[in-house]
């Protein structure tokens, strides 16, 4: 090689060398923990033009939201479950955005963003190897969310749902034994009666992207079935098309669940379906009694 050329490289590898920085790993710590997050009803009346009592509110406060979709300074650091730790690899004064997760269906496997709230925003200071707690993580609806059911069995009568079988079981409007200060909608299995099926009035839909029903439920034997799913009204039949949509197994403890309708309402909504209704059944196996309990049940829609 030329001694020309051989003072070249020498000088290009000392440039590269020279221009290479180390990057610093050095990760802060984000910690979330189960109990941060809760929808923010401030001011809900007002701002989305309704006039729910303080139990509507309630029941449209509700959730569960299992997982964090999490970015700082417009990166996407991913899904977490709660309650979490995150490394973050940057420090001082971060922007934070988190969006509330849900297990679709009840599947544990199908954990999508929660379509109708939006980001938490926070700008949080981080340093580096310490970990910094988020303690409050509020989250608004969309201003284009709402409800065609609210039940949280408040009233005396059963104001969206009725009975749609032989046996005319419909929910009974209780104190729970588990929170006697909360009402809840009881079914009964006793006696002669083994099958219950409760379906919801009629809804409309019109333009939208997404669509729920929600609720809480709990079962005084273990894994008792709920089956959910929608009826589709058309102005070509008078017999309402079922769709099945999940059977869940019901627990002694309280549980919630997200349930997709979004699908059944846009398919059908362009055969010109009329309208749509949720139904909810279940059943005994034997002569033993068995109750089943509902609460903040929601069809949301944006």
């Amino acid at each position: 090689m030329k001694k020309s050329a051989a003072v070249f490289y020498i000088l290009l590898l000392c440039l590269l060398m020279g221009s290479c920085k180390k990057t610093d790993l050095t990760a802060s710590y984000l910690y979330i923990d189960t109990s941060a997050f809760y929808v923010d009803m401030t001011n809900f009346n007002e701002e989305f033009s309704t006039g729910y009592d303080q139990g509507e509110l309630n029941c449209i406060a509700s959730h569960n939201f299992p997982d964090a979709w999490v970015m700082v300074n417009g990166k996407d650091l991913g899904t977490w479950e709660l309650p979490c730790k995150i490394p973050v690899l940057a420090e001082d004064a971060v922007s934070v955005q988190i969006f509330p997760g849900v297990k679709l269906n009840g599947v544990s496997t199908s954990r999508p963003r929660y379509p109708f709230a939006d980001a938490n925003r926070q700008t949080i200071n981080l340093r580096h190897n310490e970990i910094t707690t988020i303690t409050s993580i509020p989250f608004k609806y969309y201003s284009t969310t709402a409800f065609k059911i609210i039940e949280n069995f408040e009233r005396d009568y059963n104001g969206y749902f009725t009975a749609e079988d032989t046996n005319g079981v419909n929910f009974e409007h209780i104190y729970d034994d588990q929170n006697p200060q909360n009402r809840v909608g009881k079914i009964s299995l006793e006696g002669e009666v083994n099958d219950f099926n409760v379906i919801s009035s009629t809804m409309k839909f019109s333009n939208v992207e997404y669509v729920f029903l929600e609720m809480d439920y709990r079962c005084d034997v273990e894994n008792a079935q709920i089956y959910a799913g929608v009826l589709i009204n058309k102005p070509t039949s008078s017999i309402a098309t079922d769709e099945p949509l999940v059977v869940v197994n019901a627990s002694t403890e309280w549980k919630k669940i997200y349930i997709n309708l979004t699908q059944s309402v846009l398919r059908n909504h362009t055969s010109d379906a009329v309208g749509y209704r949720v139904y909810l059944s279940g059943g005994r196996s034997d002569s033993r009694p068995l109750h089943y309990y509902f609460d903040n049940i929601k069809v949301i829609y944006r």
